[in-house]
């Protein structure tokens, strides 16, 4: 059965019922089909063949919906095209699946005209709104109707290439069978009917929106309410004026609702439904606490036509995508063995069923490797619980791996989600020299804190700072947070870590700076060549500005007291650890002394280069302590010495050796003579030598 049919057995069962609205306008299913018919005996007139590729680059209209099924009625292949790529990247896709012709915005003719491949042999174009369709705009033959293409179920019926986030895009090439299967369970499962008013957003060139609301919408003979794009006004608009009661959306479009909505407003909604991307479980324990009402979510790829799970109305489990739909399998298997993983256990989600696609358009190696024994790899981390639930946990290619620890995005991402401060956030991993990789965390923050001062940044950081030693494992704590406007995302609404990648280690370089006093975090915010200097300063002299205030006796002890607080935080230890137990009997693995020794270069600062083998040179937190006083120390003398007048005496400095425990050898201690007196003044009798001695001997016990 052609899939086209939903349109015209609607058609012929609900003529004059209210099809589709958009801008005000409203078209019956009878008018949809005989447009539709219409614009099908023109591409015959083009003699456009079954099986060839007719590449359709339009927004969210009215004409979209007409040539989609036009194309498909003559058993041509849709291609769907997104409306945000650049003329070279659509000549890429028609040049990819060789399409004899596109349908494509006026506006965008003269672009597309001089870059078109050989292949594509029609240029078909449409006014830029696509609201008002008549005969003439159509241009159509002067013949009658045409009859349906009769296709095979395994024939392709669409080509939806992939947002190209990890590379050039790929055709998933869908079957007439994958399309109806998902719209046989997606209406089963969402109870769609005759009577449903669906609002449609998401965009139609997407997967999500072609066969989860359009082809799943005609199927029930509902009705399509079309926004070209989401816009916050106009949806609480069109949901009250037309009194819809169906919500499909993404993310970020319930996240918006649910903040600048009213129970009034939304007062028709009877059903929820987010996909795309992982919903924030804040956000939907957000939207269920002031609607009372859940959103359902399910999961699926563009590769899976795209529904693949459902987290069922009856059986709703929070957090979790729910358990396979209709006719399909799926299961957690092993990243490196393929074996079946346990519940609980952490491995790639795998599908089987009639909604997976055919393959990539032209590309028998990535369809091989995509799909093994009839399962298609998602490249999505997850689980299974006794139930047969699932849970998302991260992608397999977004995965950051520290020093051999695997540390999820996801996971930091729901993590600082729950923090007030932000509205967005996006975590990717950098390559680091040491660890192998890094977290960085780009965050948007809250609408009342973007305007806010420099000091409403520090405190916030602050917070953050804190929040994620609190909620984190120090390895997962982000070395950087950047701040931006706001995350790029595809047009389903995924946000392009790629992109993020691209930018951190520019933001990072270019724009870092510290703001709060005693971070373990780096910062980065935009501004000036100026600024930027200025917070080096500050980065170099909070920290240690504030030491060097302290006595070098009680700052020795205060050096002791803070490794020995880092050091209880790493472990998570119930009493401070020994100050004379070296770090390793202590329980500090190879990768908690690089993230100690981490902590300390970013407390003294861009001034001070300590050597990579820091740690294991001083093994303890006495030792460490006596050889960071003694870093303090020269800083101190060389600040001295900086604020000499031409001519005066140099200041001097000496050398004190500090006896280590036995079998070590000595530590140098370099510190500044006119210090002297003031430690015998409170340590009397002794020298500076002998009262640092004395304090080791009483750290140790």
């Amino acid at each position: 059965m052609n899939i086209c049919e939903h349109l015209t057995v609607s058609a012929q069962i609900f003529p004059e019922r209210e099809a589709l609205v958009f801008n005000g306008n409203r078209f019956t299913y009878a008018e949809l089909e005989r447009l539709s018919s219409q614009a099908a005996c023109y591409l015959q007139d083009l003699a456009v063949q079954p099986g060839d590729r007719v590449a359709i680059a339009l927004p969210n209209t009215p004409a979209f919906v007409v040539w989609y099924y036009a194309v498909l009625r003559v058993g041509a292949i849709a291609v769907s095209v997104s409306t945000r790529l650049t003329s070279q990247e659509i000549r890429f896709i028609v040049e990819d699946c060789t399409a004899v012709a596109l349908v494509v915005v006026d506006s965008k003719s003269v672009d597309l005209q001089s870059q078109m491949p050989a292949c594509m042999q029609h240029l078909i174009l449409v006014s830029e709104s696509g609201d008002k369709i008549s005969d003439e705009f159509l241009n159509v033959s002067e013949s009658g109707p045409i009859d349906i293409y009769p296709t095979e179920p395994n024939d392709p019926a669409v080509i939806l290439y992939t947002s190209g986030t990890t590379g050039f895009p790929k055709g998933a090439t869908l079957s007439h069978q994958n399309v109806r299967a998902t719209v046989h369970a997606f209406n089963n499962l969402c109870g769609l009917n005759q009577d449903d008013r669906i609002l449609c957003s998401v965009p139609l060139f997407h997967c999500y929106g072609q066969n989860a609301l359009l082809n799943s919408g005609f199927h029930a003979a509902a009705t399509i309410v079309l926004q070209q794009r989401f816009d916050l006004n106009e949806s609480k608009s069109l949901i009250m004026d037309e009194g819809v009661n169906k919500l499909f959306g993404v993310p970020t479009m319930f996240q918006l609702l649910e903040e600048t909505c009213s129970l009034e407003d939304l007062k028709s909604i009877n059903y929820c439904f987010s996909a795309a991307t992982t919903l924030p479980q804040i956000v939907a324990e957000r939207w269920q606490q002031k609607f009372k009402m859940p959103i359902y979510e399910g999961y699926g790829l563009t590769e899976t036509a795209p529904f693949a799970s459902y987290n069922h109305r009856l059986k709703f489990v929070p957090g979790s995508i729910g358990s396979p739909v209709d006719l399909v399998e799926m299961k957690v298997v092993h990243t490196e063995t393929g074996e079946t993983c346990a519940p609980g256990e952490l491995g790639e989600i795998v599908v089987r069923g009639p909604n997976v696609m055919l393959g990539y358009w032209n590309r028998p190696d990535d369809t091989a490797i995509a799909i093994r024994d009839g399962w298609f790899h998602s490249g999505d981390i997850g689980r299974i619980d006794e139930q047969g639930y699932f849970y998302i946990v991260d992608r397999v290619k977004d995965m950051i791996s520290i020093a051999g620890l695997k540390v999820f995005p996801a996971e930091v991402e729901r993590t600082l989600h729950e923090h007030a401060a932000i509205s967005d956030v996006a975590v990717v991993g950098l390559a680091d020299a040491i660890l192998g990789e890094k977290v960085v965390a780009f965050i948007v923050l809250a609408k009342d804190l973007q305007t806010g001062s420099e000091v409403t940044y520090t405190e916030v950081l602050e917070q953050l700072r804190e929040f994620c030693q609190q909620n984190l494992a120090s390895y997962k704590m982000p070395k950087h947070l950047l701040l931006i406007d706001e995350l790029p995302r595809n047009p389903s609404g995924k946000i392009l870590k790629r992109v993020l990648r691209e930018q951190a280690e520019s933001m990072i370089s270019e724009t870092q700076q510290e703001i709060q006093a005693k971070t373990d975090i780096d910062v980065s915010v935009s501004t000036g060549e100026a600024e930027r200097e200025g917070a080096k300063q500050k980065i170099h002299s909070a920290w240690v500005t504030e030491m060097l205030k302290s006595h070098p006796a009680n700052r020795l002890r205060e050096i002791t007291s803070m490794l020995q607080l880092d050091v209880q935080k790493m472990l998570q230890l119930d009493e401070l650890p020994n100050a004379d137990e070296r770090f390793i009997e202590a329980g500090l693995d190879s990768l908690l002394i690089v993230d100690l020794q981490e902590r300390l270069k970013q407390r003294l600062g861009h001034a001070v280069d300590l050597p990579a083998t820091l740690v294991f040179d001083y093994p303890s937190i006495a030792e460490l302590a006596v050889f960071l006083s003694s870093i303090l120390e020269e800083i101190h003398s060389n600040n001295d010495s900086d604020r000499e007048t031409p001519g005066s005496s140099v200041s001097r400095k000496q050398t004190v050796k500090i006896p280590q425990k036995e079998g070590g050898g000595d530590i140098l201690f370099t510190g500044n003579p006119s210090e002297t007196s003031d430690l015998e003044a409170e340590i009397e009798g002794l020298s500076e030598q002998e009262a640092l001695e004395q304090l080791i001997r009483e750290l140790k016990n």
